[in-house]
Parts: C-alpha cells; sequence; structure tokens
C-alpha cells in the first residue's frame, strides 16, 4: 500500500520537478541572453560609428577630388577668367570687398610659376582631407609659427622640409633624436611635432 502511495507521489512529482527545471534552465538561458544585450548593443554602436566616420572620410576625399569654383577658375586665360567673373550671378552678388579679394587671389595664381602652382595643389589636396581637428591644429600651429621670430621662423620652415621627405619610421627617429631636442627650443618642438603629425603615414595629431 505505501509501496503505491510512493509510486503515485513519485508520479505526481517528476512532472512538477521536470518543469521547474525546464523554468530555472529558462530562466537562466534568459538571464544569460539578457547580459549580451548591452555588450551586442555596444558593438552594434561602435560599428555605426565606424561606418559614419568612414563615411564623412570619403566624403572629404571626394570633395578635394572636385574642384570649387576658383580653383576652376583659376586654370583659365585670365581673359577667361574676367569674363567668367562678369557674368557670374554668385560672383556679383558677393560684397565688393570679397570680390576683390578673390580678384586680387586670381592675380597672384596667375603669376605663379608652374612648379608653384603644382606645389599649392598638392598643399590644398592635403588639407582638404584633413578632419576639422587636424584643420584647427594647423591653424593653430600656423598661428603660432608668425608669432616667431624670423630665423626661427626659418629653422622651423627647413626642418619640416626635411621631415617631408622622410620616411615615417625616420621621421619618428629625427623626432626623438637627441640633435633634434637640442637643436630646437620647447616652443619650435611643439610645433614640428604637430605639424609632422599630419604628414603621410603618422599616427595623427596629438590628443
Amino acid at each position: 500500500m505505501m509501496d503505491s502511495i510512493r509510486n503515485s507521489e513519485t508520479l505526481l512529482k517528476g512532472p512538477s520537478r521536470r518543469r521547474q527545471s525546464a523554468v530555472t534552465a529558462a530562466a537562466l538561458l534568459a538571464g544569460a541572453l539578457l547580459a549580451t544585450v548591452p555588450a551586442s548593443a555596444q558593438r552594434a554602436r561602435r560599428v555605426r560609428q565606424i561606418q559614419k566616420m568612414q563615411m564623412r572620410q570619403a566624403m572629404r576625399r571626394e570633395r578635394a577630388r572636385q574642384p570649387g569654383f576658383f580653383e576652376r577658375l583659376r586654370d583659365l586665360p585670365p581673359s577667361e577668367q574676367e569674363r567668367i567673373l562678369q557674368n557670374d550671378r554668385r560672383f556679383q552678388r558677393l560684397p565688393p570687398e570679397r570680390q576683390q579679394k578673390i580678384r586680387e587671389n586670381l592675380q597672384r595664381w596667375n603669376q605663379l610659376s608652374p612648379e608653384q602652382k603644382a606645389k599649392l595643389r598638392q598643399r590644398e589636396r592635403i588639407l582638404a582631407q584633413l578632419t576639422p581637428q587636424q584643420r584647427q591644429q594647423v591653424r593653430e600651429m600656423s598661428r603660432q609659427w608668425r608669432n616667431m621670430p624670423p630665423e626661427e621662423r626659418r629653422r622651423v620652415r627647413m626642418a619640416l622640409r626635411r621631415m617631408r621627405d622622410m620616411t615615417p619610421s625616420e621621421r619618428q627617429k629625427f623626432l626623438d633624436s637627441p640633435q633634434f631636442r637640442n637643436s630646437f627650443s620647447p616652443e619650435e618642438q611643439k610645433i614640428l611635432r604637430g605639424l609632422g603629425s599630419l604628414f603621410p603615414g603618422a599616427d595623427g595629431p596629438n590628443q
């Protein structure tokens, strides 16, 4: 009799225990899955951020390849430049001082040699591909350089020319050398390191 009761209890408890085990396992699995949601969301956000950054960089490169109004205008003969300026509505709507500035820039451009024009185009392409942070760094370093005495400006300019012709490893070796520390003042070193970080192959601006 007792055996029959125990067997009946076992039959009644068995499914209940199995259901409890199933519920427990489901809860544990759900907890494990929920625990991965923040990490997965973070990874997804990071992927989206990287994609947006890559898209912005691609757009900057594309804009750098596409000449603007002034770039298209300056490659024309002077007589054609003037004809376009007189007939271009956008130009005519500009303030007089802005129009005069454009004419002066065109005049200076027309007086440059082909080699000088090629160098300026190369600099423009580099600047156009910089990030806003890098462009701000260039403006700040340029301002500091302009405020230097003439001899220091010349020394920095010559060093930048040397660095431009170096490979990234050669450039870094030069910046880390005792010769660099002994040849330039702390302010000169700061400018050279800052602008040197913008050369191709460099690590980028210091944070």
